[in-house]
């Protein structure tokens, strides 16, 4: 899954092949055809894989308050040497890929709808001690603080300055 996520942030999704990839892990390359029905499925489980490192849903749902859950964010976002660069430049040929293969879109969709669906339980909890406004629903609060989230992930890769 490295060497395919690595190749894929280097040489973009189309460039990847099965041989590069193989070589890449040092493995027989039947060894990664015998695994995967092709160059498309591999990839995409490498991209998933990466995905589901990035968002770390699990550790989301131990939060027990928005406010922890904005410090994750803060946290995650302000140690420039945390951001991984191979793993940005994966998300971003991930999601190109995602516009043109349907089923990569869906299950990018589905991991993204359960970091939601995570954040909304938090955001619920908060709402009803009080801490929280209740205007909006749970899930649209979920939303924003995802799109914040990635925004500012987006302003720290390309702004170096950014504090």
């Amino acid at each position: 899954m490295t060497a395919a996520a690595e190749l894929i942030a280097e040489l973009g999704w189309g460039r990847v092949t099965t041989r590069a990839v193989a070589k890449r892990a040092d493995l027989p390359h039947g060894t990664v055809s015998y695994h995967f029905r092709g160059k498309q499925e591999m990839l995409t489980e490498a991209a998933l894989h990466a995905f589901r490192q990035a968002i770390p849903v699990t550790r989301i749902a131990t939060l027990k308050t928005v406010d922890d859950l904005i410090g994750l964010i803060a946290a995650e976002v302000s140690d420039r040497d945390a951001i991984d660069p191979v793993l940005s430049r994966l998300m971003l040929e991930a999601m190109r890929e995602a516009e043109r293969d349907p089923l990569l879109r869906e299950r990018m969709a589905s991991m993204l709808g359960e970091y939601r669906r995570v954040t909304a339980e938090t955001v619920r909890a908060d709402q009803e001690r009080g801490a929280v406004f209740d205007v909006a629903p749970p899930a649209a609060i979920a939303t924003l603080l995802g799109a914040v989230g990635d925004g500012l992930l987006l302003h720290a890769l390309l702004d170096p300055e950014l504090d």
